[in-house]
């Protein structure tokens, strides 16, 4: 678990007296100050842009933790960022379907971003995994497993916009509230990779049978492919995270979904 925020940040963004607790999940992080979330932020540029461009996206149908700003005007304070924080819990189940439906409203609600520079700046693993999807560049590593689905990978023609590039484990759920779309992760590819994305966590991390999603992908279009390129760059993230040749044993279900739909 990462450290506290430090009393700099807090008191910058008035939250000193407030009682500090990690958040569960993700790699523990986040923590919750009173109304606030707090969390390291490792891209001042990438936050700033949030900060500007939350405020004009427009609220129906999903709720959005909007970004603080502190007291001395800044949205980074010794490291650290503030948003609001929203009332709910991640779904013990899943509830896939619930998150590709507030995906679908979500990314409706994005159509009007550009694309942003900071895109072609970032260098995480994940954006590696983004970049060897879509062809941008080629998996610095060589793996069966990866090789099998780029083998798969056809080219395909959809427009891009932003989109979240981690919707499946990043949508809370609150009684007679709309769902609130946490840890946007912003990417610019077409809307149906999202989905996708998705759809390949459940299946190949949730257990989630992949006929569940058939009526919600039929209407996606090359969705198969897209499945392809989810499943890359799942894939190559993992494998650079892991700096070595890992078990992708548990891709396996996801495969098999891509195999059958792509045959």
């Amino acid at each position: 678990m990462n450290s506290r925020p430090t009393d700099t940040a807090l008191e910058a963004f008035d939250l000193l007296q407030q009682e500090i607790t990690p958040l569960p999940g993700g790699t523990g992080r986040c923590w919750l100050a009173g109304h606030a979330v707090l969390k390291p932020c490792h891209n001042p540029v990438e936050w700033r842009w949030m900060a500007d461009h939350s405020p004009t996206i427009q609220q129906d149908g999903f709720r959005l933790p909007l970004p603080l700003r502190a007291r001395n005007g800044q949205w980074v304070v010794d490291g650290w960022s503030a948003q609001v924080a929203l009332e709910g819990e991640h779904p013990p189940n899943g509830k896939w379907l619930d998150v590709l439906a507030v995906g679908d409203r979500f990314h409706q609600a994005l159509a009007h971003l550009s694309r942003p520079a900071f895109l072609d700046d970032r260098d995480s693993p994940w954006d590696l995994g983004d970049r060897v999807a879509w062809e941008e560049t080629r998996a610095p590593f060589e793996h069966p497993t990866l090789r099998q689905m780029l083998d798969l990978r056809k080219p395909i023609a959809l427009p891009n916009q932003i989109v979240h590039g981690d919707l499946g484990g990043n949508v809370l759920f609150a009684k007679d509230q709309p769902p609130a779309v946490i840890d946007f992760s912003p990417y610019w590819r077409p809307v149906g990779f999202a989905a996708a994305i998705v759809v390949a966590d459940a299946v190949c991390w949730q257990n989630a049978p992949p006929e569940a999603f058939r009526g919600s992908i039929s209407s996606i279009e090359h969705f198969p492919q897209l499945l392809v390129r989810a499943l890359i760059y799942r894939m190559v993230t993992t494998i650079a995270v892991a700096r070595g040749k890992p078990d992708l044993s548990e891709y396996t279900p996801g495969i098999d979904m891509a195999l059958g739909l792509t045959s």
